[in-house]
């Protein structure tokens, strides 16, 4: 097991708010180390058994300490692949973002057990970071559309569960699949830039990388958010590619977890909070009238890259 100074060093490295890795000082004290080593160093573990060990909320300090003690893995792997250290800065803040995250849920430092797993594969590299936006090392495209061409040239969006060789992009198809930090507005040119640089990198990096597309799934891409709040940001990020929405996928309890706070909420739950942003009581209001949100996805296909980058 690491040492507390190491704990300590590591946080800072990783933007952690000193008084958040205070607030662990007496939990890390009280670790078993052999226990700990056996956990981190383990392909897979028993959530119960860390549940047990570290009873209601504080197996989140557990799961804070394992991610913190993954920063020299980070280190060495970012070596090995040659990968820039502008992309290593941009990947720090990272882990404080999701710390500040369950402090606002929870009132504790630490991270949830499927967070842990979100770390773990940023530092494999199986994640990585380009400024604004993050995206997947490489993914193949899930959504249940196909690209197609009209004859005016312009792009339509066809229901398609399977791979189609007639279209342009469907199901199957490799693409750079995008994520997006809760890291402060959404700016048209910050993501562009990102857009630039992870095209940059895969054409230095993964040659072997025939992608056909930018992808993104997400609850922030649902058209209601435009509708209900006056947020350019996000209509210029939505007006970017070509929306569609993700069939089945309901996610108005995901949004009221990430929007108010309150993990595995309701829209019954959202009084529990204050409704003190702009957000919070457009959400609300939606959400009283019976509202629900649903995860949509965006493509921006590669032939399109010229125009949008410049």
């Amino acid at each position: 097991m690491l040492s507390w100074k190491q704990f300590t060093d590591y946080a800072a490295e990783l933007q952690l708010k000193p008084e958040y890795v205070e607030q662990n000082r007496e939990f890390f004290e009280q670790v078993d180390p052999a226990f700990f080593d056996r956990i981190f160093n383990a392909d897979k573990f028993d959530p119960q058994e860390i549940k047990t060990a570290f009873p209601g909320e504080e197996y989140r300090r557990f799961m804070l300490i394992m991610a913190v003690a993954g920063w020299p893995q980070m280190v060495e792997h970012y070596k090995k692949m040659n990968f820039t250290q502008e992309m290593l800065e941009d990947i720090k803040p990272d882990l404080g973002l999701w710390v500040d995250k369950f402090m606002a849920d929870c009132g504790i430092a630490g991270l949830d057990m499927r967070i842990y797993g979100w770390t773990k594969a940023l530092r494999s590299g199986s994640i990585l970071q380009f400024g604004r936006l993050q995206c997947n090392y490489d993914h193949q495209f899930y959504g249940k559309v196909a690209c197609f061409r009209n004859e005016d040239g312009s792009i339509r969006l066809e229901p398609c569960a399977e791979h189609n060789d007639k279209a342009i992009f469907s199901n199957g198809d490799p693409c750079i699949n995008i994520h997006i930090p809760a890291a402060g507005p959404l700016k048209r040119e910050l993501c562009i830039d990102s857009f630039r640089k992870m095209v940059k990198f895969f054409a230095e990096y993964r040659k072997d990388f025939d992608y056909k597309a930018i992808v993104c799934y997400s609850w922030i891409l649902d058209p209601v958010f435009t509708q209900i709040m006056k947020s350019t940001n996000l209509a210029d990020f939505q007006s970017l590619g070509h929306l569609f929405r993700m069939d089945g996928v309901d996610e108005t309890n995901e949004v009221v977890w990430r929007v108010f706070d309150i993990p595995n909420g309701t829209p019954a739950d959202i009084d529990q909070r204050p409704h003190n942003t702009g957000m919070r009581k457009a959400v609300a209001e939606y959400l009283k009238k019976g509202g629900r949100f649903c995860e949509y996805g965006i493509v921006i296909l590669k032939e399109e890259f010229e125009t949008l980058l410049g």
